[in-house]
């Protein structure tokens, strides 16, 4: 599709790969009867041999391809990711982070399909938002790179409090071998 994917159709191609499943799914379970019949040799006529064949083979197929590339997408639905974030981490202002846009599992849905959840498997437009600004999850102190490093703020072997001699205070350079 080529980049022809966005914000604005994210649920309608969606709902497109689910719908195609299903379909598959069902030409497949109703052409199963006849290829039963063909398989015991009860099927007298050539070309419907072949057509079933050809039915329950290419039914399968899409069915396989379609449930990979679903499967797909439903998991970068559920870490509110597009294709391309999934490949390479969208950089923010403390770096790249692969789950800046995760919000969690339901508001990640919300954020393709909308709140309404009657409306999901409808294509009706209820995604949230514009299209150009998006909500991030906050970065708590652990995960800023400033706060993380509790090292930086340690006492680097100074001692700022006077000694009671006299003697000046020097900075000892210990090097590992």
């Amino acid at each position: 599709v080529n980049n022809c994917i966005g914000f604005s159709n994210y649920k309608f191609f969606l709902l497109f790969l689910a719908y195609s499943l299903l379909y598959c799914l069902y030409i497949a379970a109703t052409v199963f009867k006849y290829f039963i019949k063909y398989w015991t040799g009860e099927l007298t006529n050539g070309r419907s041999k072949f057509h079933v064949l050809f039915l329950l083979f290419v039914a399968v197929m899409f069915f396989v391809s379609l449930m990979f590339l679903f499967g797909y997408h439903c998991w970068l639905v559920s870490r509110n990711r597009s294709t391309l974030e999934a490949f390479s981490a969208p950089v923010f202002q403390n770096g790249p982070d692969k789950n800046g846009f995760n919000l969690g599992f339901v508001k990640n849905l919300q954020q393709v399909f909308g709140e309404e959840k009657k409306l999901w498997l409808l294509p009706i437009a209820s995604s949230q938002g514009d299209g150009h600004f998006f909500p991030m999850r906050a970065l708590c102190e652990a995960q800023n790179p400033l706060l993380a490093n509790e090292e930086q703020w340690e006492d680097d072997g100074i001692d700022e409090e006077p000694h009671d001699s006299g003697e000046a205070s020097s900075l000892a350079i210990e090097r590992e071998t």
